[in-house]
């Protein structure tokens, strides 16, 4: 196989916005592919960047002390074929590294990818059409390890509608814009996340379904991750299904967002989740599973009825939670955001089939009832009374069912959970209950 070394022209003092490496890296990706595939190795040092597509049987190695910068010019990163129009009308796609249609694809070493996201704020111009930092369309045989992923001007790693892909021992940082998430795996078969380290602004680690497409055999070990928002979520985008999925060993820590959030609120059901020996520190949320019926269309992709969420399994999950109150969400303060563990299915379609076994979950309680003992009744049953909102169309978030009549466990159109070995603990006095159910059925305590 060939291999095609690449030497840096440049010392960091030189490293601006421009993108003078993109040609010749571009050049050694194509002609390697076009000899029959190989390496492309960059050498220690700085380089600066465009839009790069990987082709067919190149892996691109960045040794120790290789740096590739992204352009901070919108213009350096084209459209491509794989890009597409999102939920809110705005053409997404543009990377810095891409790939559509390609198999058997490496990205590896211990060098450093940089988008310098942070060149496209809100007030750019081009900050709607901000590049991601690496985006595969529809590959076969994808190995990324070892990496660091650094300041995407968007999502981080977006996999869509691909098979057969590894991501090991990969380091993600990404807080410099909006929407930073880590991994969105979307409409994607047979994946495994191991070993990766992950702190982001939004969503960690993603799972969505933008098409038919379902998500399916996605197995996620022994990660680290800490985030602004989900460390492990399912959803929003979710048209398709998905299905046998495994996320354990992983340590969810400094979590604002939810540790554990399953929402899928497009029409795509959730079946086959286990989700084993996972520790969460300092986390919201915790566990949050609402089924919804926004039915938002994607991709020409819509449907007309929403999903179930069925065949779960959570065990040895250890939780040690605290409040969402105080923070802010979009701007606005999140008031009573106390955080339960919390299954919610729809009226019309209830959750199915949940098993929480040997879990321990200290809750952060908090909700004292003020005032003379008459005024405490009063309150507590103004809570205990209170029509806890449907999910309906919104944007599912844990806060806006708060204040729940609750202070660990809210199950509400359910059929069938069993809770065995469980340990819940409220750090603040709190005058509600443990537990509260609505429309549950065949509950095993």
């Amino acid at each position: 196989m060939l291999t095609i070394r690449i030497s840096p022209l440049r010392d960091m003092e030189e490293a601006d916005c421009s993108a003078p490496d993109t040609k010749r890296i571009q050049e050694a990706v194509d002609t390697c592919h076009a000899q029959g595939g190989g390496k492309v190795v960059l050498e220690a040092g700085i380089y600066v960047t465009g839009t790069i597509r990987l082709n067919s049987h190149v892996t691109l190695c960045l040794e120790k002390d290789a740096l590739l910068l992204g352009s901070g010019e919108i213009e350096d990163y084209p459209d491509n074929e794989g890009c597409f129009v999102d939920a809110v009308g705005h053409r997404r796609g543009r990377a810095l590294l891409c790939a559509v249609d390609a198999e058997n694809i490496g990205l590896e070493g211990e060098g450093i990818i940089d988008g310098r996201g942070g060149e496209f704020p809100p007030e750019h111009p081009g900050h709607v059409i901000r590049p991601f930092l690496v985006r595969l369309v529809r590959c076969t045989k994808v190995r990324i390890k070892g990496l660091e992923l650094r300041q995407s001007a968007a999502w981080c790693l977006h996999l869509q509608e691909c098979r057969k892909v590894t991501v090991e021992e990969v380091g993600i940082t990404n807080r410099c814009n909006g929407n930073n998430d880590g991994i969105d795996i979307d409409g994607c078969s047979q994946v495994h996340v191991r070993d990766c380290h992950l702190d982001t602004g939004d969503d960690a680690i993603c799972l969505k379904t933008t098409g038919k497409q379902p998500c399916e055999e996605i197995l996620v070990t022994g990660c680290k991750v800490t985030t602004g928002w989900a460390a492990f979520k399912i959803g929003t985008e979710s048209v398709g299904d998905f299905r046998k999925i495994e996320v354990a060993d992983c340590v969810f820590y400094d979590v604002k967002g939810c540790g554990i959030k399953v929402v899928p609120v497009d029409g795509g059901s959730v079946e086959e989740l286990y989700l084993h020996d996972i520790q969460m520190r300092n986390c919201t949320g915790p566990v949050f599973f609402s089924q919804g019926e926004r039915l938002r269309e994607y991709l020409g992709e819509q449907k007309e009825k929403p999903g179930r969420i069925s065949h779960v399994r959570l065990e040895r999950i250890a939780a040690c939670v605290v409040s969402a109150k105080g923070s802010f969400y979009q701007g606005k303060p999140w008031g009573n955001a106390l955080g339960c563990v919390v299954f919610s299915g729809l009226e019309q379609l209830p959750m199915e089939d949940v098993a929480v076994k040997d879990c321990v979950f200290h809750m952060p309680g908090g909700l004292e009832l003020s005032g003379s003992a008459r005024n405490d009744t009063a309150e507590r049953e103004e809570i205990m009374t209170r029509q806890v909102p449907e999910m309906g169309d919104q944007y599912p978030e844990f806060h806006l069912f708060d204040p729940l009549p609750c202070w660990g466990l809210y199950l509400r159109h359910i059929r069938g959970i069993r809770w065995e070995g469980v340990q819940m603990t409220c750090g603040e006095p709190d005058g509600r209950p443990m537990t509260a159910k609505e429309d549950a059925s065949n509950v095993c305590e």
